[in-house]
This record gives structure tokens, C-alpha cells and sequence, in this order.
């Protein structure tokens, strides 16, 4: 039956980079949706407080709080499409933050859903004797809901010439979770439309030096931050008239560190949208989920004027045989400062089915504030 081979490659897609009998079911949940995160590292970004993508915080609810005014992230990626044509993951979400406190719910996506959503098309599904016998469409869809606040704020020292912060944010996210691919033995159009919920919890702690150069106030900044990010606390599952099937649980842990350097009035730039600064960026994830083998990927990030960003990094899962490198490039455009625009695009390894894939993300970026006047 062509419908069974196709709920087996999707098994094999999701499953077959684990050994064989997959403690978890959800897997899709574990897909990061950021093309910034995936481009230095594959499932990094749990301590990557840079840009307003809602998308970023994917990794850890936390860095929403770093985050500031309305901002709109959506991606509409095709997944193996080396294997199985019409197979999309799906992404939209909205956030606001004032840098100190932060939200960010689901939004419709290409899927027509909310949140994130495997979309896996719509299937023909024939019977035994191979005569046709209806059409479906399979998918699964995790709706996040993220608060983060900043706890505390502490100067560490302040003078004319340079100054040490630190400030500590927590985050916590809610996945409301739906799916009706069938499980293995299941008729594929008599299947469970299952619900299911998790629950995470994120701090990320951020210093940052200042450091001032010269009388033409050209400066440089020197930021670190490190991430913790606990997912589905409870270990929450997914309960089938067969039986419940438990959902993806673990940890991720990440480092970065960011250097950048501000011209000040020293130079005049011909473009009003770019920014009188370079940086160089470095980013450091891990995360192990149940009795998995840890996974762990680093990258690197060289930023010109806030516009124009090149990302590059590997990624190391050796239990589920893909590893590789991953790239990627970003641009960013603003409108006085005040509306952004945003591209982003990666690659990275698919493992044995496909050795690279690709992602797109776009975001669009109010800052409210200085919309209505404010600074």
C-alpha cells in the first residue's frame, strides 16, 4: 500500500537517526524553525539574545526578554525534499518585548494552522488489492506560547570611560501539541487526532563591558551570555487509544561570546539603514534529550553595520549519524531605526537521507517606542 510506504519513510525521516525503537514520539518539536540558529551549529541559539526574531527563541524562552517592540517571524522550508516531495515544516509567531519583559504566541502559518506545523500533504491511500480508497493529509502542529522577564539588573561599574552589566532573564513556554499521523499498525484513514502539552523553562544570564576608545566616541563592546533550557518539564505524552506515547524531554546548555566595534563619528556611511559597527560573534550549544547521546554544535557570526551578516559552524550528532558543517547569511534593512526587515538563509546536514538541506526564515520588526517618540 502506498500510504503504508509513506508513513514509513516518514518514520525512517523522523526516527531513523536514532536507534531503532525511539523512545519518544513528537519528534518534530525538536526542529529548530530559526535559519539564524541552524547556520552555526544546526540546534543552537540557546544563548543568542541578538536580533528580534521570534523564531530565535525557539531555543530558550529566556532571550525574549533582550528582545524589543512588535516583531513577526514566519518560515515556509520544503524537509527532505530529496525523499518525499510536498513535505513543508511551517512556522509563524509574534512577540513583543521592551527589553526587559517579553511574550510571544502563535500565528497562522502556510500550513493554516498555528505555530509550527509538519505539514506532511495530502496522501492517496489504497487497499490491500491497491484500489484507491480516499485521500489524507498528515500532520502535526506544536503552538508555542513564551513569557521571559528580566529578574535583575546590576551594575557592576560605571565611569567616563567604561561600564560592566549583568543581568539575569528568565523564560517559560507552553506547547500545545496535535497530531494525526498514524502510528506504526494504524490504518492511515482511521487515525487518533491526539493532544498533547509541554511545558519549558529558560534563564540566561548576560554581561556586558563597555569600553570607550577615543574623544571621537568610537568604542568597543564585549558581551558573554550563557543559557540553560529545560523542555517538556514533566514529561508529558501523547495518549493513543493504543497506548501513550511519551514526548520528547531534555536539556539544551549554550554559550556565545560577541565583540564589536563602534565607529562612532570617525566614519560617515553612504546608507542611512547601516549601522556604524562590525562584530565578530561565537556560539557554543549542547543538548542531550533522555537516554540519547548528547549532540553539540559551534559556529561563528561576522556582522557589517547591523546589515549584512555572514554565519557559518558543525554540528556533531554521532548516535544519529549526521554531522557536517552548517553556513548561512543574513540581511538586515531599517527604516530609521524604527521598522526592520530581515532575511535569513542556511544550510546544514541531513544526515544519510540527505546530505544537506536548506532554510529560509523573514522577519518584520517594530520598535514601538520610538514609533510613538519615545528613545
Amino acid at each position: 500500500m502506498k500510504s503504508k510506504f509513506f508513513i514509513l519513510m516518514i518514520f525512517i525521516i523522523y526516527a531513523g537517526h536514532l536507534t531503532a525503537g525511539s523512545e519518544f514520539t513528537g519528534i518534530f518539536t525538536q526542529i529548530n524553525p530559526s535559519a539564524t540558529n541552524i547556520a552555526f551549529g544546526n540546534q543552537s541559539g540557546t544563548a543568542y539574545i541578538w536580533g528580534n526574531n521570534p523564531l530565535n527563541s525557539w531555543s530558550n524562552p529566556a532571550l525574549l526578554a533582550y528582545n524589543q517592540g512588535l516583531s513577526w517571524g514566519w518560515s515556509r522550508d520544503p524537509w527532505f525534499e530529496d525523499v518525499i516531495k510536498g513535505m513543508y515544516i511551517n512556522s509563524s509567531y509574534l512577540s513583543y518585548a521592551n527589553r526587559d519583559f517579553g511574550v510571544l504566541i502563535p500565528m497562522i502559518n502556510a500550513s493554516g494552522k498555528l505555530g509550527t506545523t509538519c505539514d506532511y500533504g495530502d496522501q492517496e491511500a489504497y487497499d490491500a488489492e491497491g484500489h484507491l480508497i480516499g485521500t489524507f493529509n498528515s500532520y502535526e502542529t506544536c503552538s508555542r506560547f513564551a513569557v521571559a522577564k528580566k529578574l535583575f539588573h546590576l551594575n557592576l561599574l560605571i565611569n567616563s570611560e567604561n561600564s560592566d552589566v549583568f543581568t539575569l532573564s528568565a523564560g517559560y513556554d507552553f506547547h500545545y501539541i496535535t497530531s494525526n499521523l498514524p502510528l506504526f499498525g494504524q490504518d492511515s484513514l482511521d487515525r487518533d487526532i491526539v493532544h498533547g502539552t509541554m511545558h519549558g523553562l529558560g534563564l540566561l544570564g548576560h554581561f556586558m563591558h563597555h569600553q570607550r576608545l577615543n574623544s571621537k566616541h568610537s568604542f568597543l563592546t564585549f558581551e558573554a551570555t550563557a543559557g540553560n533550557y529545560q523542555m517538556n518539564l514533566f514529561k508529558s505524552e501523547l495518549s493513543y487509544e493504543s497506548g501513550d506515547e511519551p514526548l520528547p524531554y531534555g536539556k539544551r546548555f549554550g554559550l556565545t561570546g560577541k565583540i564589536s566595534y563602534h565607529f562612532g563619528n570617525s566614519i560617515s556611511l553612504p546608507l542611512s539603514f547601516l549601522q556604524e559597527n562590525i562584530s565578530f560573534c561565537y556560539v557554543y550549544d549542547t543538548q542531550k534529550f533522555g537516554d540519547w547521546e548528547s549532540e553539540w554544535g559551534n559556529g561563528y557570526e561576522l556582522g557589517f553595520f547591523n546589515t549584512f551578516f555572514l554565519r557559518w559552524g558543525e554540528f556533531h550528532d554521532e548516535q544519529g549519524h549526521i554531522e557536517g558543517n552548517t553556513s548561512g547569511v543574513g540581511v538586515k534593512f531599517n527604516i530609521n531605526s524604527v521598522v526592520y526587515f530581515e532575511y535569513n538563509y542556511a544550510t546544514f546536514p541531513g544526515g544519510e537521507l540527505q546530505a544537506e538541506q536548506r532554510k529560509t526564515d523573514l522577519m518584520i520588526s517594530v520598535d514601538l517606542m520610538k514609533l510613538s517618540g519615545g528613545k
